[in-house]
């Protein structure tokens, strides 16, 4: 009896706030008692996302003599691809989700869409693990056939259909769901991986001592919310799909979840007990093949080989006429006035290329993750220790990823005298030691497998190297 005053005392103290917690307290209630105005801050995003992406594409092209503060087609384009989509990765290891629950417009789009929803069922198919890394591989190659970091209608078409999608799925399934961002969005994917990296979490904070009458409490459990990204908020302990809309926190009763600061990387030296999902450790291996792909094509001479040698096959073939024609703007790039067409051929051996990369990067990172399980010699499967291992992998892939989309931004950073070169290595360099050190964690601090899935991460890193410096 005394034990569990003592327990429930203690929590008052906490929902009172003293100290570190009581700021982060603070940050809770606020965003708590201000849900109902993110409406306004949802408005602003969406016109913001409209301007940068739909205005561009009307517009004439830049000349030489424009830069950012005399032509807005490179503003936009600097905005985009120099500073939203890195900082939105980086952001996942200060602030988790924070963008997709309360900044992203798709999902607002989505969300707003759904409640005027059919409300049908989601689909099983859609439901599988392997629609978001499909969506994943879909876009990114899209997005590198049309030339959407270079060319503002390929950006309006790209963005437009995700967002249509968007507002389609909020509109079919699931009343107060966000179907789109748990199963469709490719970014999403992305995001869920790095989030388990973050210092952010919302954590339930009841113990065995609570037994009912606090909002319907039971022994060791927390109470039920309706999650958008169907979490079970009773048994909640990963982040990775967690939006940080804080339906589910409600600041004084112990019972719900409640915003948590934690040591960055914590929740992956933990992931055997933190619901691991082998889906996530796949798309690690998909996407770190895919993202690399795509930046070698456009500089690697294994890429120029590889193309001739498949077109010389296809010539062999007979498909001389074929793979020499030349699709519209919305299917491949056909910019004549900037001197860049595709043909047929110059499509297919984007996407290929970057299809071999996603094979060859995941079979190698698969084998010695593997070969790193064998060495633990544990009883769990060599299969379920591959998919605990393989988050060790995240850090380096994630600071790779931020450098190379945010290529725009150091270039920019170094033309004002700025040391980008230096914070470029700094950081890939923390990436690599990062992921070192889980890698270390995960092997249970055995030097052999710690070595064994170092040498992963060394493997990552080399190629990185190759594609960013």
């Amino acid at each position: 009896m005394k034990v569990c005053e003592k327990s429930v005392e203690k929590e008052n103290t906490l929902a009172a706030g003293g100290g570190a917690d009581g700021v982060i307290r603070k940050v809770e209630r606020f965003f708590v008692e201000n849900r109902k105005n993110l409406f306004y801050v949802h408005i602003a995003m969406i016109l913001v996302f409209l301007v940068l992406i739909a205005v561009p594409a009307f517009l004439p092209a830049p000349s030489e003599s424009d830069g950012l503060s005399s032509n807005f087609v490179l503003f936009s384009k600097f905005m985009v691809w120099g500073l939203w989509f890195p900082l939105v990765f980086i952001s996942v290891i200060f602030l988790g989700r924070f963008w997709c629950g309360t900044l992203c417009p798709q999902g607002a789009l989505t969300e707003y869409a759904n409640k005027k929803t059919l409300n049908k069922p989601v689909p099983r198919l859609l439901a599988s693990g392997w629609v978001p890394v499909s969506s994943f591989i879909v876009i990114t190659i899209a997005g590198q056939v049309l030339g959407v970091r270079d060319y503002p209608l390929a950006t309006l078409e790209l963005f437009g259909i995700t967002t249509l999608a968007a507002v389609l799925t909020g509109f079919l399934f699931s009343r107060e769901r966000r179907v789109w961002c748990r199963y469709l969005c490719p970014v999403g994917p992305l995001l869920s991986v790095f989030s388990r990296l973050g210092a952010i979490s919302f954590e339930n904070k009841v113990t065995p001592f609570h037994k009912g009458g606090l909002g319907g409490i039971r022994s060791g459990k927390g109470k039920a919310y309706l999650c958008p990204t169907f979490i079970n908020t009773q048994t909640k302990t990963a982040t990775s799909n967690c939006i940080e809309c804080f339906k589910c926190v409600e600041p004084g009763n112990p019972a719900s979840l409640h915003l948590s600061v934690r040591r960055p990387g914590r929740e992956v030296e933990e992931i055997r007990t933190r619901d691991s999902n082998p889906w996530e450790v796949i798309f690690i291996f998909v996407a770190a093949g895919l993202s690399l792909g795509a930046f070698y094509w456009q500089s690697s001479p294994v890429f120029v080989m590889y193309k001739q040698s498949l077109g010389g096959l296809l010539m062999d073939m007979g498909l001389t006429n074929v793979i020499g024609w030349n699709g519209p703007w919305w299917l491949m790039v056909n910019y004549p006035a900037a001197g860049d067409v595709f043909n047929l051929l110059d499509a297919v051996s984007i996407a290929t290329f970057m299809l071999g990369m996603t094979v060859f990067v995941g079979a190698v990172l698969f084998l010695v993750t593997a070969l790193s399980s064998l060495c633990l010699k544990r009883d769990d499967s060599i299969l379920s220790e591959v998919f605990a291992l393989g988050y060790a992998y995240a850090p380096v892939a994630l600071v790779s990823l931020v450098l190379g989309l945010g290529g725009i931004l150091f270039d920019g950073m170094a033309e004002l005298g700025i040391a980008a070169a230096f914070i470029k290595q700094s950081l890939f360099i923390a990436g690599i030691v990062w992921s070192a050190y889980i890698a270390f964690s995960l092997a249970r601090r055995m030097v052999l497998p710690a070595a064994i899935l170092s040498g992963g991460v060394i493997f990552m890193a080399f190629l990185w190297k190759g594609a960013l410096f």
